[in-house]
């Protein structure tokens, strides 16, 4: 029996032909295949056969375009009967089947190996370094003397990532991650002149930021040293070589890369592919530094990498090795959150800003959202912090109005366009607002308010392009060197586009532009990895129900990635109700690596 004959999507082809090739002809393993399939293409590495127990199929598969004949599965032990059943599941490392089921989990055969090759890096990465400590406290006072102040956390996290050869640093906005990394460059250059570096993000606006942080670190601290600083921060996918028609990147692990050290900013927007096939292509002597905020927003495609990997840690190790380290920082751990186990040696978690004030309500509400206390963050929402405010409405037709005001903000930004200022001014009055959604159509989506903000220039402007049209590359184009999420401003006497870089200079013909929307509101996944000054969130007046679809989008995470773009001003539009909502709604994503990793 096909269970799912209705549907013409690919969980239903997939369902089907493992069910007619394994001769598995049953319709609760029929509908346990669908799953699988459909949670890999919605952000989960496996199915854990615990979250569909006992449940209806229509209650788990949220998208009500896919129509399903609805059955209810069984429970846990009659589940894992089935699977142990079905010739399609690998049940050891060394089968090679279409799919895997290990530890209560179902993945399909890639993604089980992902998890597999991430979890072997671990492994072999584990030990430590011989480091000189008092070398690394000599290059931190030099650094010191030049005018930079480092919090002891900060310290330990440089110290980490010298001892080890695999390291991960988390912080909250504001919190010197990027000095950080710039300070781990220092040292290792310092220590080995010959030691070759590798910047890299997931996104192009992403290593810009970085790049350019990189260099004004250098200018400011070092500019009269010969240490041979990296002179570009790569994509993930340009550091390993992309090759256009080939499954495989340039760089494997047959081709190993040929840095000594690889360090990856805005590391909770990696996914477990990439990460995997990262590590892969890495020597077997280079070290490995990840970069990011565990608490924002996961990757867009499977898995929760980042997430899995700072799990549970809110403090330092407290093993004899991690102790010694604390002791020499100046670091103390709270009794109650003292931690022992290997992996936590390597991972720091910075927790001083230095961006915001005592008396900052952006940095009151992220820290409220991130400890999960939704009283204090509605404390701060209806308090007089001069930086947050919160505007409830109670009709589109009120939203709309407030869209279209902001757009006198927008026209003078593209007015500031011109042949006299440089190229890297205007990039940088462009932070100095964005609109903020999490959905990219309907009433509450970019595409209407951005046609809503068009509107309200169009008046002064006539074609398509026009100077200071902002605009989103949706769509990688390796032949141009754009990548999906890069944002780029139309400069009319060059009939071009220009994109942010570390020189601001690079520019591309607007015919040769195919991918692109409008970036005057963005969606909340797309500002990963950017800050504005003045950040407009706006949320959906909804009565979300039973909805998953709302309910997998409007999350705790989404909320904190919003708050946290911001930098002096933070407005949202939106109701009490759906803010509460939020707070109680954390990102569930479904992963064995996270359970592999910490037990």
């Amino acid at each position: 029996m096909k269970l799912i004959d209705k549907t013409k999507t690919i969980h239903h082809h997939f369902a089907n032909f493992i069910c007619s090739k394994y001769h598995c002809h049953d319709e609760v393993l029929n509908a346990l295949l669908f799953c699988v399939s459909y949670m890999a293409a919605n952000g989960h590495s496996c199915l854990s056969l615990g979250t569909i127990a006992s449940k209806s199929l229509r209650n788990i598969i949220y998208d009500e375009s896919i129509e399903i004949d609805d059955i209810v599965f069984p429970d846990e032990k009659s589940l894992k009967q089935y699977v142990l059943n079905c010739d399609a599941f690998a049940k050891t490392e060394h089968h090679i089947k279409p799919l895997v089921y290990r530890d209560g989990n179902c993945y399909l055969y890639r993604y089980f190996n992902y998890e597999n090759t991430i979890l072997q890096f671990f492994i072999l990465s584990q030990g430590e370094i011989n480091t000189i400590y008092e070398d690394c406290s000599k290059a931190i006072e030099e650094l010191q003397s030049k005018g930079i102040h480092f919090a002891n956390e900060q310290v330990l996290a440089q110290l980490t990532a010298l001892k080890h050869r695999f390291c991960v640093v988390s912080g909250g906005p504001g919190t010197g991650k990027t000095t950080v990394i710039a300070a781990i460059v220092y040292q290792l250059l310092r220590s080995n002149p010959d030691c070759s570096i590798a910047l890299c993000a997931p996104t192009g606006k992403a290593a810009s930021r970085l790049m350019q942080a990189i260099a004004h670190f250098k200018e400011t601290y070092v500019a009269n040293s010969h240490m041979n600083f990296p002179a570009e921060a790569f994509t993930i996918h340009r550091l390993l070589g992309y090759q256009k028609g080939e499954l495989e990147f340039y760089y494997n692990e047959q081709n190993p890369l040929p840095y000594d050290v690889v360090i990856v900013d805005e590391c909770s927007m990696v996914d477990i592919p990439l990460m995997a096939k990262l590590t892969k292509a890495l020597k077997s002597t280079a070290r490995l530094i990840l970069v990011g905020d565990k608490d924002q927003l996961s990757s867009v495609e499977a898995g929760a990498f980042f997430g899995d990997v700072c799990w549970g840690t809110t403090e330092f190790s407290y093993t004899d090795s991690g102790k010694k380290l604390l002791d020499y920082c100046n670091c103390n751990i709270d009794d109650k959150k003292k931690q022992s186990h290997p992996l936590r040696d390597a991972i720091v978690i910075l927790n001083k800003t230095f961006r915001f004030g005592a008396d900052s309500g952006i940095a009151a509400l992220a820290s409220a959202i991130r400890n999960d206390d939704e009283h204090k963050a509605i404390d701060v929402l209806f308090s007089n912090f001069a930086d947050v405010e919160l505007k409830e409405y109670d009709s589109l037709e009120w939203l709309y109005i407030a869209i279209q005001g902001y757009a006198k903000t927008y026209y003078s930004i593209i007015s500031y366009i011109s042949d006299q200022h440089n190229i890297s001014d205007v990039f940088n009055k462009l932070s100095e607002l964005c609109i903020l959604t999490p959905f990219n159509r309907g009433p509450w989506g970019v595409e209407t308010f951005n046609a809503l903000i068009e509107k309200q220039l169009r008046p002064a402007i006539s074609g398509e392009w026009y100077n200071g049209r902002i605009i989103m590359i949706t769509a990688n184009d390796y032949n141009l060197d754009v990548f999906n999420g890069d944002v780029g401003i139309h400069k009319s006497s060059d009939d071009a586009v220009y994109f942010v870089s570390a020189d601001g200079s690079r520019k591309i013909n607007t015919s040769l532009l195919t991918n692109y929307v409008p970036a005057y509101s963005i969606t909340v996944h797309k500002s990963q990895g950017s800050e504005f000054n003045h950040v407009v969130l706006i949320l959906p007046h909804i009565d979300i129900g039973n909805n998953e679809h709302w309910r997998m989008l409007l999350t705790r995470e989404l909320l904190y990635t919003a708050v946290t773009r911001a930098r002096n001003k933070l407005t949202i539009i939106g109701n009490k109700k759906i803010l509460q909502y939020m707070m109680k709604n954390p990102t569930i994503r479904s992963s064995g690596l996270r359970q592999r990793l910490w037990q």
